[in-house]
């Protein structure tokens, strides 16, 4: 029976729906902190910066760790030119067209990188809309959350938040009583306490029917 309760479901797209840390940070991590590290940036900010990057957008990270504008700009220019013509969705990531409701994405970056990020994952249909946060506050998703929920007008009962990071997109859906979902795709990454947590989009269906 299609559920009636979740009208509106919400997903992140790095380290949610492919595997950002693999495909993208670990290859590129070399040689961006190699040129940042001549650009000024100290060990305590490298430490930092390799035990969060693959979770946490780099110009939230940039702006935490106090970095000079000369290291922001070289990590920067490093992103937003890294090859990613060799991602893939998770295999799992099919696995929306079967959820009920309406699906959107929101997305943290650079908008360039990140359109192209869903454009060569394949991923767009799966979603009326994408939105992509280029803002360099954590609170901006909840921002979004909460125009997106006027808009519609839906409750957050009627709303489920789907990503990994507990200081962006899964701290504004429990900040607005939305039903938060965090998705642990590798193992020691940083759990919160939200409604629901899951290893794989399998698992979604089930939760949302409870609803």
């Amino acid at each position: 029976m299609e559920n009636k309760m979740i009208k509106l479901i919400i997903f992140d797209l790095d380290n949610t729906l492919f595997d950002t840390y693999n495909q993208l940070s670990k290859p590129v991590l070399g040689d961006m902190f190699q040129r940042m590290r001549a650009a000024g940036m100290t060990p305590e900010q490298e430490k930092a910066l390799r035990e969060r990057y693959a979770y946490t957008g780099f110009k939230i990270l940039a702006d935490q760790l106090g970095l000079n504008p000369d290291v922001v700009m070289v990590g920067m220019e490093a992103y937003e030119f890294m090859d990613m013509r060799h991602i893939k969705p998770y295999d799992d990531a099919k696995l929306l067209l079967e959820l009920p409701g309406e699906k959107i994405l929101v997305t943290s970056g650079i908008p360039k990188v990140q359109q192209e990020k869903v454009d060569l994952l394949g991923i767009r249909d799966y979603f009326e809309e994408v939105i992509i946060d280029d803002s360099s506050s954590p609170k901006n998703k909840e921002i979004i959350f909460e125009r997106l929920m006027k808009e519609k007008s839906l409750k957050p009962g009627e709303v489920v938040v789907v990503g990994d990071n507990p200081d962006s997109e899964l701290i504004g859906a429990k900040n607005l009583g939305i039903v938060s979902v965090q998705i642990l795709r590798h193992e020691g990454m940083r759990e919160g306490n939200y409604d629901h947590k899951i290893k794989g989009l399998a698992e979604l269906k089930g939760i949302i029917a409870r609803y």
